[in-house]
């Protein structure tokens, strides 16, 4: 029950001197550092620390109730015009085969 929890005694010098509990004292300085800092940190409350509040905040600009309208009208107009892309590219690409498989196209010129 007695036995230490290394096999390497607290006198050596192989251990780091904070990692050996039997050599790691705090100074009487810093005791009183902390004495008098503890109290300190107690009495004052997290609200003293809080960054003051802002005039606007983005919460408040993207909770207006037009901001659900204009949101709206900017997703349907990025579908429409999605939409109709895709639309005028596969329209292209259906005449421009259409017109070579029929035989329509332009004749190359005659030399």
């Amino acid at each position: 029950m007695g036995e230490p929890l290394s096999h390497i005694s607290p006198e050596s010098n192989r251990t780091m001197r904070a990692m050996n509990p039997l050599t790691h004292r705090c100074s009487p300085k810093k005791k009183a550092w902390q004495a008098l800092v503890a109290p300190a940190l107690a009495w004052a409350s997290p609200g003293y620390c809080a960054p003051a509040p802002s005039p606007w905040s983005w919460t408040e600009l993207w909770s207006d109730p037009g901001m659900d309208a204009l949101l709206l009208l900017l997703a349907a107009l990025f579908w429409a015009v999605a939409h109709v892309w895709a639309l005028l590219v596969v329209w292209a690409e259906a005449r421009a085969t259409r017109s070579g498989g029929t035989g329509t196209a332009t004749e190359p010129p005659r030399t």
